[in-house]
């Protein structure tokens, strides 16, 4: 099957560029014999490769976010002379830096990838930024790595000092959950977002209509969308929540939940 035949499968054409670039990974691997990697993307967009490339019968490609669990990862294309459980070494492809606080200070997420953005790194340069008490951990390409190693001077208003770690260092994040069991009056995504976020259906829904809500990483503006176990609601600037379990109906018509957030 041709690059085009499968972009076809693609139904948004932002994802369609992204899908492009990945394919373009693949035939060169097919070419050269050689692993590719490509950049790194996040989970809604590694469900939309993996089905476009699994549709395809292309079966010769892993994701790779530099340890377990991690969330944004990038798609290894091993050559077809590769069995696909070999471990390609992808030591040359990223590098980890430590970025250490020279003092303390409050210094969120946002921060540290409003810093690396600053110096004009593109977002699909960048894998997951785990943060420590006085420093955070953040996977990069190789090719952006000394650029960054050598002009990020601070992160907020603190100043920083890098260095190079090995990838061994990284390890999946510390998640701190609570635990919510209640009842809705339906499975409308207003609805659990609202239980789950502690916050009015009017409030949520003015979210939902601002494009800052996403099911499953996909952006909807879709108030009666329906919820099933296993999806992820999220906020921007808010936090995430687990459906992890929908139960029966209590006797006053209403449905049993179990979620979990993200805190």
């Amino acid at each position: 099957m041709n690059k085009e035949e499968i972009l076809k499968k693609v139904s948004k054409s932002e994802d369609r560029l992204v899908v492009a670039k990945v394919l373009d990974k693949f035939y060169l691997a097919e070419k050269t014999g050689k692993v590719t990697v490509t950049d790194f993307l996040d989970p809604r967009m590694q469900n939309v490769v993996s089905a476009c490339l699994n549709s395809s019968d292309i079966d010769n490609f892993l994701f790779y976010g530099g340890y377990e669990g991690a969330e944004r990862a990038v798609v290894v294309f091993c050559p077809r002379n590769m069995p696909i459980d070999y471990e390609p070494d992808l030591i040359g492809f990223f590098k980890v830096l430590k970025i250490c606080l020279m003092s303390r200070g409050s210094v969120s997420h946002r921060d540290y990838l409003g810093s690396l953005m600053g110096l004009g790194i593109k977002r699909e340069k960048i894998g997951d930024i785990l943060i420590k008490d006085e420093h955070c951990l953040v996977i990069v390409e190789n090719d952006v790595a000394d650029y960054i190693k050598y002009n990020l001077e601070k992160v907020g208003n603190i100043k920083v000092e890098l260095d190079y770690v090995g990838l061994d260092s990284l390890q999946a994040r510390e998640q701190k959950v609570k635990e919510i069991r209640t009842t809705v009056a339906s499975l409308r995504l207003d609805s659990v977002a609202s239980a789950g976020f502690g916050m009015s259906r009017s409030k949520v829904q003015e979210y939902i209509r601002a494009e800052r809500v996403n099911l499953n990483w996909e952006t909807t503006t879709n108030l009666k969308k329906s919820v099933k176990e296993g999806d992820l609601i999220s906020i921007r600037g808010k936090g995430r929540v687990l459906v992890q379990e929908i139960g029966g109906t209590t006797k006053k018509d209403r449905i049993s939940i179990y979620l979990k957030k993200f805190i």
